[in-house]
């Protein structure tokens, strides 16, 4: 008696845990979209400093700190993949990972804060990006340049 209770806790603890791990987003999948969040808006113009204060603390970047320094490329996330599919290139920190492609982006350049206050000097452009990528299919996990 005492066996089978223990080997049915056993099963429902591995079931629970087995449950949790294919719930459980995987780790590009959360870098995928942390990288959407933090740097993918396809609906507005952009450019502007009031744009990147009110970005900036939408999509989460004044809430500990302010972030120093953040670009929002304005193309739709079908355009950023396909980045994804450009040749190979080295990134800042000596993988082999990034891609580079043109878009029109806004840098959000932090000029003032005082008690979580975050002020951003924006910029509006068409340039060139460089994304890591990952995954199958590869994804954007990672604004490197």
């Amino acid at each position: 008696m005492a066996l089978q209770k223990t080997l049915s806790l056993l099963l429902l603890s591995l079931l629970t845990l087995l449950g949790l791990v294919l719930v459980q987003p995987s780790y590009g999948q959360f870098m995928y979209q942390r990288f959407v969040r933090q740097h993918v808006d396809s609906t507005g113009p952009g450019g502007t400093s009031s744009y990147c204060n009110r970005m900036m603390q939408t999509r989460g970047m004044t809430r500990l700190r302010c972030k120093q320094f953040n670009t929002f490329i304005h193309a739709d996330i079908s355009a950023i993949n396909n980045i994804c599919r450009t040749p190979n290139i080295r990134c800042r920190n000596g993988k082999e990972n990034c891609h580079a492609g043109v878009v029109r982006v806004t840098d959000c350049r932090l000029t003032a804060t005082s008690r979580r206050n975050c002020r951003y000097q924006g910029r509006g452009s068409s340039r060139r990006v460089v994304i890591a990528c990952e995954g199958n299919p590869l994804v954007p996990v990672h604004f490197d340049s």
